[in-house]
């Protein structure tokens, strides 16, 4: 299920610089990594079982795994132009950095002045498991913080979890900082067995109360490039 009109955009409305999500570049993005697919148990027996001219070859990631982390650009205003410059937009920058987001400053309370969840696509494949890709936003006083969340899991055989956080101060004194976190988190059942955890599905529905049990195979954090736009 494409849930193709959502989107999630945040916009600084004084320099035009916008980000947004949206399920057509997330699917862009997995088109070009074009992962393998994953075979579950229940293939391996029919394909043994059928005759190699029922058999049908699954030559695509069926999953709809993305290494999607949002879109971005600043669209030129009228100030911009006066100052030379000759595109309408163009994209956003990011640099590696050693900053970290503070999720313990996070975790504090704080009022919550906006709040809501995105679902941009979501697969029950065939009732083998789940593939959902989902961002969440809220806003506080102190500025704004976002989860962007692909979570998978075939049954009995993989999970997958890529996350991708995003965390915005507001300060007058500075210009604003916007650090973005990426994690991804891959492990298959077996490995899992091998650890001593349960293999029963049922105990991992909720991808927050397991992700400590995935290990992490990429993680990086990016600052955004402000310093030509803000």
């Amino acid at each position: 299920m494409i849930f193709g009109e959502s989107s999630l955009v945040l916009k600084h409305l004084n320099s035009g610089l916008t980000i947004h999500f949206n399920a057509f570049d997330a699917l862009q993005g997995w088109k070009q990594e074009r992962l393998p697919p994953v075979e579950v148990p229940a293939a391996t027996r029919w394909k043994f079982r059928s005759k190699p001219s029922e058999q049908v070859i699954l030559d695509y990631d069926y999953t709809f795994t993305t290494p999607y982390c949002g879109s971005g650009n600043v669209e030129m205003n009228s100030e911009q132009g006066r100052r030379g410059l000759e595109e309408n937009k163009f994209d956003l920058q990011w640099e590696d950095c050693e900053e970290q987001i503070d999720l313990v400053a996070l975790s504090t309370k704080e009022p919550i002045l906006f709040y809501d969840e995105v679902i941009l696509y979501e697969d029950e494949l065939a009732d083998s498991g789940v593939s959902l890709l989902t961002v969440k936003v809220r806003v506080m006083p102190s500025g704004w913080f976002l989860l962007l969340r692909f979570w998978l899991r075939v049954d009995g055989v993989l999970m997958r979890l890529r996350d991708t956080r995003m965390h915005c101060l507001f300060e007058e004194s500075t210009k604003p900082i916007i650090l973005r976190e990426s994690c991804w988190r891959e492990a298959t059942f077996q490995a899992l067995s091998a650890k001593g955890f349960p293999v029963e599905c049922a105990a991992y529905n909720d991808p927050s109360m397991i992700m400590q049990r995935l290990p992490v195979i990429m993680h990086k954090t990016q600052k955004l490039k402000t310093s030509d736009v803000l």
